[in-house]
């Protein structure tokens, strides 16, 4: 493989969350991150973040497939709230409801479904035991309506603002399910705000992790610019690259650090460091 075509690899597998223009409409959104010459995108669909992807979503699946092709993008994911899964009152045929239309969309896109673990609460709603196997369970029920459409289904197991947020009950979520039920998606910024080591659990999960959500964090606070908090990308890459990881790396900017004006340069510069750390990291 040639030095260029190396490098245009490299470059394909930093992509580019619409979360990162949350604020801006849909297709604004992708013609923003197509010129940081970013290919594929996260589509987000988390109703208190952005609603690029409303949920519930009754929307046309095609009116996405033919706007990501407008801007020559591709889906990785469609990233999504669906609810909180150890939520007693969350029942299933609540949960297949809120899913179906989103699992669909994703299919249509060629895209994984993301979600996260649990609700905006560190507490159990009943206590540890009960709700972890609430999470469990749906999360099994989520794969299953996945797997009904040819869809991936991704959990973003740990997450500082969810009920899962630190690595003793991820290690639990991911040790009661199979790599055949489910995918990791780890995002390194929830790692570090939760005062976690995002580089030993990158290489411990090397094996589950299938896509990865770049945002730069400190102890409490997840939503600072690139290089602006403690996160190590470059031991956190190294460690995925040196276990055989090919899967993309996303600009998930959802920073509180930056002006709106702002915010198209500063995700070039960011998209622009981590294809260089990329290349530098990854094997020739």
């Amino acid at each position: 493989m040639s030095t260029t075509t190396t490098a245009s690899a490299t470059a394909r597998r930093i992509a580019v969350s619409t979360i990162t223009f949350r604020f801006r409409p849909l297709a604004e959104a992708l013609e923003l991150i197509a010129a940081t010459g970013a290919v594929e995108v996260d589509l987000g669909a988390i109703p208190a973040v952005t609603d690029h992807v409303p949920v519930p979503f009754t929307g046309e699946p095609a009116g996405y497939v033919a706007a990501l092709a407008a801007h020559g993008l591709t889906a990785g994911a469609v990233n999504s709230d669906v609810g909180p899964l150890n939520d007693p009152a969350l029942d299933a045929d609540t949960l297949t409801a809120t899913a179906r239309p989103l699992v669909a969309l994703a299919a249509a896109t060629g895209a994984a479904l993301v979600v996260p673990c649990g609700g905006p609460s560190w507490e159990p709603y009943t206590d540890e035991e009960a709700d972890l196997a609430r999470v469990v369970a749906n999360l099994r029920l989520l794969s299953r309506l996945c797997a009904e459409q040819g869809v991936r289904l991704l959990c973003e197991v740990l997450h500082h603002r969810r009920w899962v947020h630190d690595v003793a009950r991820a290690d639990r979520v991911l040790d009661a399910l199979g790599h055949e039920e489910l995918g990791l998606l780890l995002d390194v910024s929830h790692l570090v705000a939760s005062g976690e080591d995002p580089v030993a659990w990158a290489a411990r999960h090397a094996d589950r992790v299938e896509r990865v959500h770049l945002r730069d964090a400190v102890p409490g606070d997840l939503n600072l610019g690139i290089g602006r908090g403690q996160v190590d990308f470059r031991g956190v890459m190294t460690a995925l690259e040196e276990r055989g990881f090919a899967g993309s790396y996303v600009l998930e900017l959802e920073t509180h650090d930056v002006a709106e004006a702002e915010r198209l340069a500063d995700d070039q510069r960011s998209r622009d460091a981590m294809v260089a750390l990329l290349g530098e990291v990854s094997p020739a």
